[in-house]
């Protein structure tokens, strides 16, 4: 029973002796004498505040978080550009890719005031002047497209590359 009671003790003084090496972390002693109370109210440390809102998984800097990133992008649009003078056009063709927007523009060269035609769209080409409007990608073919009321005055064929 003795021998019990002296491992306890001895248990109990190597727990103290712990207990009293785990002092602060700075290195330096720490001053457990009271002091003179100053009626100050003590000072409670309050956890941050949760999150409200999360931003985007993407980073500051990459190009999703410029303009121009992904999200705000413009359909891809090819010039499909026609001089009109009197009963023709040049060119005869224009060869566009497939599926692209195609912006169809027409150019007064002789100074007079046409109209051009293509898809159910058409506009008013002013005398010296030009007008254009946009047409959503076609699939690969030829289209007509309408000068002056003529059909199939010049084409625009969808599926090539553009050509110079």
């Amino acid at each position: 029973m003795a021998s019990r009671r002296a491992l306890v003790g001895t248990a109990l003084a190597v727990l103290a002796l712990a207990v009293a090496a785990c002092g602060s972390d700075d290195g330096g002693d720490t001053d457990t004498t009271a002091t003179p109370s100053t009626n100050a109210p003590p000072t409670v440390s309050t956890p941050p505040a949760p999150p409200t809102a999360t931003a985007p998984a993407t980073p500051p800097g990459t190009v999703e978080s410029q303009p121009g990133g992904a999200g705000d992008e413009e359909p891809a649009v090819v010039p499909a550009t026609f001089q009109i003078e009197d009963d023709f056009a040049d060119p005869a063709d224009v060869a566009v890719p497939a599926f692209f927007t195609i912006r169809v523009t027409g150019v007064s060269a002789d100074g007079k005031a046409h109209t051009i035609g293509f898809e159910g769209q058409s506009a008013k080409v002013p005398p010296g002047g030009k007008a254009s409007f946009d047409v959503e990608g076609l699939r690969a073919g030829v289209y007509p497209v309408t000068i002056d009321g003529r059909a199939g005055a010049v084409t625009i064929t969808a599926g090539e590359q553009p050509g110079p």
